[in-house]
């Protein structure tokens, strides 16, 4: 756990960290799953199945808001997040986290550019695949319930057995060595969240989230102007990869995102049909 005021150093470092953010509570209050319950119940959000897939081949589906939270209460886990970047899905959530912005807000950098916030919201007990989000660093605000971040270095793509660009098959809480034994031995760390709490996750980190309770966070993703360069932070990875990646991230920087976006599912769809797929571990918890 560090001050507010260490957040900066560790940005720089591009090193994982929890950060307390006192006087927060009557602002987490409002966004338990009874409060947007109360205040969003009538809106349709969407939903997606808990199965151990990639990406782009999960299982989504529409619900009325106020079911979603019921379910999120009595333990429900065929969904694995009650209203994945449901955010975008209720605009009225977006207005009210604009006109009262999120405590974690503060600790953003001057400059800091490209904000993207996701609201999650997950039943007991379940549990999101081993990643990481690219060249954008994460603060991520838990406002209800407990989850427990796993976080693993960058360099580690080989070990990891990464899928794709940014996904891994491994369920890293319970590996199997026996598919997987380059990962034993891989440096891990948990960070264990409760209400108030703030995890920088940086860019490039691998991590895996499972829900230890009923659960509330608010992600924001974001660049900021002199943060560590992707050539820098993925040293040690291969270089195809290594070049690849900074590619895409200067491409980012430059603001042609829809470049980037062309050219990350043309590599995809090419990815796909030349390596062979790589069956997930179940995504089980304890």
């Amino acid at each position: 756990m560090v001050d507010a005021a260490d957040a900066p150093a560790y940005l720089a470092k591009n090193l994982p960290a929890v950060v307390r953010l006192p006087g927060a509570a009557a602002w987490l209050e409002r966004w338990s799953p009874e409060a947007m319950e109360a205040r969003f119940g009538g809106a349709t959000i969407e939903l997606e199945d808990a199965v151990a897939v990639y990406v782009g081949e999960r299982v989504r589906r529409r619900e009325g808001l106020a079911q979603a939270m019921r379910r999120v209460r009595a333990g429900d886990r065929a969904l694995r997040w009650k209203g994945l970047e449901f955010l975008s899905r209720v605009p009225a959530m977006r207005v009210e986290l604009e006109a009262a912005p999120a405590p974690h807000r503060a600790l953003l950098p001057a400059g800091s550019h490209g904000l993207r916030d996701t609201l999650w919201v997950a039943p007991a007990r379940t549990m999101s695949s081993l990643h990481h989000d690219g060249d954008f660093d994460n603060f991520n605000l838990q406002i209800f319930g407990a989850k427990e971040f796993l976080l693993i270095p960058p360099a580690y793509r080989r070990e990891v057995y990464a899928y794709g660009s940014a996904e891994s098959p491994v369920n890293p809480f319970a590996p199997d060595l026996g598919r997987f034994p380059l990962f034993d031995g891989v440096p891990t760390m948990i960070a264990a969240l409760r209400p108030g709490d703030t995890l920088l996750v940086p860019k490039y980190w691998w991590h895996c989230v499972r829900a230890a309770e009923a659960s509330v966070n608010l992600s924001t993703h974001f660049a900021w102007p002199g943060a560590p360069g992707a050539w820098d932070v993925l040293s040690g990875s291969p270089l195809v990869h290594r070049s690849l990646t900074v590619v895409a991230a200067a491409l980012k920087r430059r603001g042609l995102h829809g470049v980037a976006r062309l050219g990350r599912e043309l590599w995809r769809a090419g990815y796909t049909r030349v390596v062979p797929r790589v069956a997930p571990q179940p995504r089980e918890v304890g």
